[in-house]
């Protein structure tokens, strides 16, 4: 199965204001620039032939999917699998409240929890479940639009890559950029990583 990893169009700036109690997680829209990207996406992708679109149940995810979905002619599931990695408290407070923590998680040596929050291998085993429970449909081909965390947890999940190394793939993972990997349950296959040429052209 090949799936196409594509972060979301840019969005505002986190911060108390967006957070969701629902999902007890920031949850921002996206700009007006971040809505251009994505109509620039959509353009880019319209002649790509996708059996499904998932997305992220945050809302920067579900807004870029629903552009993406109409010139692309695919349905949209919304999926909380493949939402951002989880903050825990910081989705409310600062590092400077765990500055032991801190010090230990900024040298990116170990996969460290977010204070209550996830780890990168808390991401990548639920997205995981998800992706093989796609995989078992027959689909050649998806879209999972989701969060530039979730791609990084994804990508060392794939290639058994350790999970605190995701911090060294993309400086930054550009707002609608895709990503595909060939989707096998014991040898996936990463073919492209981090292309946003579509959102650099006027």
């Amino acid at each position: 199965m090949e799936v196409y990893l594509i972060r979301h169009g840019e969005s505002m700036q986190p911060s108390l204001e967006y957070f969701c109690e629902k999902t007890q997680a920031t949850n921002p829209p996206l700009t007006q620039n971040g809505i251009k990207q994505a109509h620039k996406l959509a353009q880019r992708l319209k002649h790509v032939a996708f059996d499904r679109i998932y997305a992220s149940d945050l809302d920067r995810a579900m807004q870029t999917a629903n552009i993406l979905a109409d010139p692309v002619d695919a349905g949209i599931e919304i999926c909380k699998q493949f939402r951002e990695i989880h903050m825990g408290e910081l989705e409310k407070k600062s590092w400077d409240k765990f500055p032991a923590l801190y010090s230990k998680w900024a040298l990116h040596e170990e996969d460290i929890a977010y204070p209550n929050g996830e780890n990168g291998a808390d991401v990548w085993r639920r997205c995981k479940r998800k992706l093989d429970e796609i995989a078992s449909m027959g689909y050649d081909r998806i879209a999972v639009v989701c969060h530039g965390g979730t791609i990084r947890s994804i990508i060392c999940g794939i290639l058994g890559i350790p999970q605190y190394k995701r911090f060294s793939f993309g400086a930054p993972l550009e707002n609608c950029s895709v990503s595909v990997i060939t989707y096998k349950e014991k040898s996936s296959v990463l073919h492209a990583f981090n292309d946003f040429s579509h959102i650099k052209r006027s």
